[in-house]
């Protein structure tokens, strides 16, 4: 792309290293989620005494690790998409359909997502939920501390997003790698 980035990229590069430092960070889970996972086997079969903690510790550490790597999915165009119809547009219609989506669909659900997952999370926290199904009675407020979050970072992407796909359809072509089409990024 030759020239300055119009400020709605501007705004877009901006926020993008906000989900490219939390997938980064949330990536980082996967290692205390396997060595649980380990220990658990090897005290399992090895030594014959299996922990309480381990399933719950994998399964909690797996929710947020999936939830909260969400956004920066979206920024690295990891979601499913079906491209049947969409791959043949111009980048000014992938661009006003993507910002019609981004708006009509994807922010309501990153806002309920945050306004519904905030109130879960508080709820936990203020009377000191435990998961009752488990043995080791975990406290629940961590693990549900990840919707609410996951539901703020999918909106601040989102908006990057939505700039991005309103930049497409003002000016008819993607940003240098931010090309939709296709199983990857590329530039149109």
């Amino acid at each position: 792309m030759t020239g300055h980035p119009s400020k709605l990229l501007r705004i877009a590069h901006a926020l993008d290293p906000i989900a490219i430092w939390t997938g980064k960070l949330t990536a980082w889970l996967i290692i205390p989620m396997v060595l649980s996972l380990v220990y658990e086997v090897v005290a399992r079969y090895v030594f014959d005494s299996p922990t309480l903690w381990a399933y719950d510790m994998t399964f909690m550490l797996y929710g947020a690790f999936f939830m909260l790597g969400s956004a920066y999915t979206l920024q690295r165009k990891g979601h499913i998409r079906t491209d049947s119809l969409y791959g043949g547009w111009s980048p000014r219609t992938q661009g006003i359909v993507d910002a019609v989506c981004y708006i009509v669909m994807f922010m309501p659900f990153a806002a309920i997502f945050l306004w519904f997952g905030w109130s879960y999370f508080f709820k936990a926290f203020m009377t000191g939920e435990r998961f009752v199904s488990s043995p080791w009675m975990p406290i629940t407020w961590p693990f549900k501390m990840a919707m609410p979050l996951t539901g703020l970072l999918l909106a601040i992407q989102g908006v990057s997003e939505f700039c991005k796909s309103l930049d497409a359809a003002i000016s008819g072509r993607w940003p240098d790698g931010a090309g939709q089409t296709g199983l990857g990024r590329e530039a149109t």
